[in-house]
């Protein structure tokens, strides 16, 4: 089976401009690429009693990545076609069975690695203000065994109140920890008793609202 010639074929038929690259079997299969960053692995196995047309679509290695260490399964996405079909059917055949929930699958995961952007972006300003205010340099954590990305930016500062600021990826709430002198600590406590306590913060009273 003359695949490169199958191939080209159907990224005639498929929808957009779709290009074609090498595979990872020589003459026996090749990479559909879509408008959109599609990935599409076709491959003629026929180490079978039956030949077979293997069609399956990935992410980019980053995406997939991402996803992986977001403990974010990724779907199989694959279909399996008799070779005697032709490009033009199995074309179609790709559009309607593979390519919807893969792109599903590719969009979510953009979106995912667009939120986390966003969110370490926020983190990195919010950190750098911070050490900015403390005349201070900001590190990041390395990945976790996990495989997460770096999770928190760190302010590490020194000076009366030495210490750290720890500012967290998802927006959350900032640690800081530092430690004084034992004759300062009063005054310490004096100045962070000076913050609002959002839990004693009160709920208006709809009921008195309407009244005034």
């Amino acid at each position: 089976m003359d695949i490169p010639k199958f191939v080209a074929a159907m990224a005639e038929s498929l929808d957009g401009l779709w290009t074609i690259e090498l595979g990872h079997h020589g003459h026996r299969d090749r990479y559909l690429i879509g408008p959109d960053g599609e990935r599409v692995h076709v491959w003629y196995s026929d180490r079978e009693k039956t030949p077979r047309l293997r069609l399956s679509a990935s992410l980019p290695h980053e995406l997939w990545d991402l996803r992986y260490r977001h403990g974010n399964p990724v779907p199989n996405h694959e279909i399996s076609v008799s070779p005697a079909k032709t490009p033009e059917r199995v074309a179609a055949e790709t559009a309607r069975r593979l390519l919807p929930g893969y792109r599903a699958t590719l969009a979510e995961t953009r979106a995912l690695h667009q939120r986390l952007h966003d969110q370490a972006a926020a983190r990195d300003r919010l950190a750098h203000h911070i050490a900015e205010s403390l005349g201070a340099a900001v590190e990041h954590l390395r990945s976790s065994a996990t495989g997460a990305d770096p999770q928190h930016a760190i302010v590490r500062y020194s000076g009366p109140l030495a210490g750290t600021a720890t500012v967290p990826r998802n927006g959350g709430r900032v640690a800081f920890a530092f430690s004084v002198e034992a004759e300062d600590a009063a005054q310490v406590a004096a100045f962070l008793a000076t913050f609002p306590n959002p839990a004693s913060k009160t709920v208006p009273n709809p009921e008195r609202t309407r009244e005034t």
